[in-house]
């Protein structure tokens, strides 16, 4: 009998409606399902945290791979974790980092609507992320959604998912394009530029977890818009670790020197208090505009062709993880898990 050890934190899969209220429950409808539809597959159940997913912190991914660490032994088939769709993108992009030498799949679940209502999504994801752990011979860390207009599961990368669309609940990746599609009872791969063929993926032997592995919370997240005004961001008090800033879609950002308003002044404050000033996302292209280049003369880091999520993700393990730059470095520029694009 196959064993799957399944992660429960909360999220609007483990939630509930009270009073047109959304909000997580102890009530486990989820077991209900598990218990009606897999007869044959043993479950081990697990919740070390119970929130909606936009409460979520870094220190909270550890301590969901901690209870995983205390779990875990190789007799289990796979890991499914139920999280929730508003920070899920995040989540994903973090768990691909930490299990990218695991040897086992491990899926994130979520669900559009809560379990009970009909046609929540989160019925037909749960079912498929067992039936690929017990039917696919693959590792790595992927995503079930099934998204509202679709009459399948798609399966995407976890390294390659982009926040899910506000206005019609669509998550996609990237690229664009999912990974698989579990239709009609079967998996079918996405064969595309983007997606690795399923011999790139790595057969690793499992030995152990990595210990020293740990989501750091001082990353600072600064979103490019007009008329962002520098003057407001108080780099005197607790400073963090790193500076994560977004650029626009063609990897730009205002370069307009005028006081408080320009980015190239507090790119120089950051680098006399020693903070590192990382840009994302952007794609390795012949011709640059202008701003990037006047920001690349300036000499910050830049996390090419990987989703903004993911740089966040590496960000946060990498210092978390490692005191030394040059580990740092080392493990941000590794693709562990397929999270870097040439487009």
């Amino acid at each position: 009998m196959k064993k799957i050890l399944i992660i429960l934190t909360g999220g609007t899969i483990g939630s509930e409606v009270k009073n047109n209220i959304i909000n997580v429950t102890h009530n486990n409808y989820l077991t209900k399902i598990l218990n009606s539809n897999f007869k044959k597959i043993k479950f081990k159940i697990v919740k070390p945290i119970n929130i909606l997913s936009e409460n979520a912190l870094p220190s909270d991914w550890n301590k969901i791979i901690n209870s995983i660490k205390k779990s875990w032994d190789n007799s289990f088939a796979g890991i499914i974790i139920t999280y929730g769709t508003d920070t899920l993108s995040y989540a994903a992009s973090a768990f691909s980092q930490f299990f990218y030498n695991f040897d086992k799949p491990v899926i994130l679940v979520s669900s559009d609507k809560i379990l009970r209502e009909k046609n929540a999504s989160g019925k037909y994801n749960i079912i498929s992320a067992i039936n690929f752990i017990d039917k696919e011979k693959i590792q790595g860390t992927f995503v079930a959604y099934k998204n509202p207009t679709s009459s399948f599961v798609s399966f995407f990368l976890g390294s390659k998912i982009k926040q899910i669309n506000s206005f019609n609940n669509k998550l996609e990746s990237i690229t664009g394009e999912d990974f698989y599609k579990y239709k009609k009872n079967k998996f079918i791969y996405t064969k595309n530029k983007f997606n690795p063929a399923i011999s790139k993926f790595k057969k690793n032997k499992f030995v152990k977890f990595v210990e020293k592995f740990s989501f750091s919370n001082k990353i600072l997240v600064i979103n490019s818009y007009p008329g962002i005004n520098y003057k407001y961001f108080n780099l005197n008090a607790d400073k963090p670790k790193a500076i994560l800033h977004s650029l626009y879609h063609s990897g730009t950002t205002s370069t307009r020197e005028q006081n408080n308003f320009s980015i190239l002044n507090f790119i120089k404050k950051c680098s006399s208090k020693k903070i590192p000033f990382y840009i994302s996302p952007i794609s390795q292209k012949k011709n640059i505009y202008q701003s990037l280049k006047t920001l690349l003369n300036l000499k910050v880091q830049i996390l090419d062709g990987i989703s903004f999520e993911s740089s966040y993700a590496k960000l946060s393990l990498a210092y978390g993880s490692f005191n030394n730059k040059k580990e740092i470095d080392k493990f941000l520029n590794k693709n562990n898990f397929f999270e870097k694009n040439k487009f």
